[in-house]
């Protein structure tokens, strides 16, 4: 069907370039989805911003081929290939979609493309100064929306129809995913109106677009929950992702991710520079074991404590255990309230609370494990090869950074790893 009348594009135009994007900028999102030579099912970036739609697609085909169990990626055809390309972009939107609501698959026809290209070429590159701002309406002109009930249908219709290969690749599927998911109910769970998805300065995609591709919710905080700021509930992620996310702004204290990220169901990361997406993945699935219980005690422990202190009120005692359905009358409370605190200083200890209620420790990740490392962007001499590194958690010691971004990110998770990589690798 052709573009709905009652779509309001003026706050879609709002929602996703703010007061609207450069010509230079806007240019960047301009690509397709397509693939390293040598990486077949490596995502080429040509400019900075698509990261933040480029990096949760690819983390999508990788999933489906851990799924599947494809042990060499390098031999895969291209049809193969187009079909976890495919695949991926009907996960992520019947991720986005809410209940009783239709998917929408937005699209510009290679016919309706050449000719908007056609039309552009009248006009001299002195005429279109790139600092001038991008018509944005006539690219909404351009786009012919479909609906669907079901992902079975929205594959059948990708599978049957020429809809991927043009430069309109990624902004596209940016638009589909908006529309399936509906720009008032984004609005709404990014809990703010100033921030476009799209800096329309830097063309950075925001940490809401990064979370409702991974997380189907548009939310722009990565911690777990929802958390109360001066009267003002603040929602972050509410259940376990399928895709995880780490960030080295954790490690400058911008951010603490929560486990729903840093533990996702399968064992595929993103990793936020600064300024840049990346991805990490691994074959080995003991890396997304279901927490220990020692490991869910202390997920709920931090959650009670007093803005992450690592403590509770001794007060407290009796909802903890009731949460981790251990045994809780009072009289057992009691007795137990006099051996965490002791010294009756009205607190509990994390260390102490689990020393006494789960000493048995057994470590659930392993000690060695293999990762992949992902940069999409095209730079010079690169050939887009996924970047292996053997990593080793280190017994009872702090792995050592220095400095390298890389390695304070992963310690996020794994505040003892240290890997060896086939080549050095950059989040940025």
């Amino acid at each position: 069907m052709s573009a709905d009348e009652d779509i309001d594009w003026a706050i879609i135009k709002n929602l996703v370039f703010g007061e609207g994007i450069t010509e230079t900028v806007f240019d960047r999102w301009l690509q397709p989805f397509q693939f390293y030579q040598d990486e077949p099912t490596a995502l080429v970036q040509n400019g900075g911003g698509p990261c933040a739609v480029l990096a949760p697609v690819q983390a999508f085909i990788l999933k489906k081929s851990l799924e599947d169990d494809i042990q060499n990626l390098k031999t895969l055809s291209s049809e193969t290939v187009k079909s976890l390309l495919k695949n991926a972009i009907c996960e992520i939107l019947n991720l986005c979609r809410p209940p009783n609501r239709a998917i929408t698959l937005a699209r510009i026809s290679s016919e309706v493309a050449a000719a908007w290209q056609d039309s552009l070429k009248g006009f001299s590159s002195s005429k279109r100064m790139k600092c001038d701002t991008v018509d944005v309406d006539t690219l909404h002109t351009c786009l012919t929306l479909e609906t669907f009930q079901t992902t079975t249908n929205l594959a059948k219709f990708l599978d049957d129809h020429e809809v991927l290969g043009n430069k309109y690749d990624i902004v596209c599927f940016l638009y589909s995913v908006i529309l399936t998911r509906g720009p008032n109910r984004i609005i709404d769970e990014r809990q703010d109106m100033e921030e476009s998805l799209i800096d329309p300065v830097h063309g950075h995609g925001s940490q809401s677009l990064i979370n409702l591709l991974i997380t189907g919710h548009a939310t722009q905080n990565v911690f777990d929950g929802t958390k109360d700021l001066c009267g003002m509930d603040l929602t972050g992620i509410t259940q376990q992702a399928d895709v995880g996310f780490l960030s080295y702004l954790e490690c400058l204290r911008y951010l603490e991710v929560g486990e729903n990220l840093k533990s996702p169901k399968v064992p595929i990361w993103l990793l936020g520079s600064e300024t840049h997406i990346t991805l990490i993945f691994s074959r080995d699935k003991r890396l997304v074991k279901p927490p220990s219980p020692r490991e869910h005690a202390t997920r709920i422990f931090k959650e009670m404590g007093q803005e992450e202190s690592g403590f509770i009120p001794t007060s407290e005692l009796s909802t903890l255990l009731a949460k981790l359905d251990l045994f809780a009358e009072e009289e057992y409370v009691s007795i137990m309230r006099e051996k965490v605190d002791p010294d009756g200083l009205g607190v509990i200890l994390l260390p102490v609370f689990l020393e006494e209620f789960f000493p048995e420790y057994s470590q659930g990740v392993p000690d060695t494990f293999s990762l992949y490392h992902y940069n999409g962007i095209r730079k010079t001499g690169s050939t887009g090869k996924y970047n292996k590194g053997e990593a080793v958690l280190l017994e009872g010691v702090q792995g050592r950074s220095d400095s390298n971004q890389m390695l304070q990110t992963l310690q996020t998770k794994w505040p003892s790893i240290a890997v060896d990589w086939t080549s050095s690798p950059s989040i940025n």
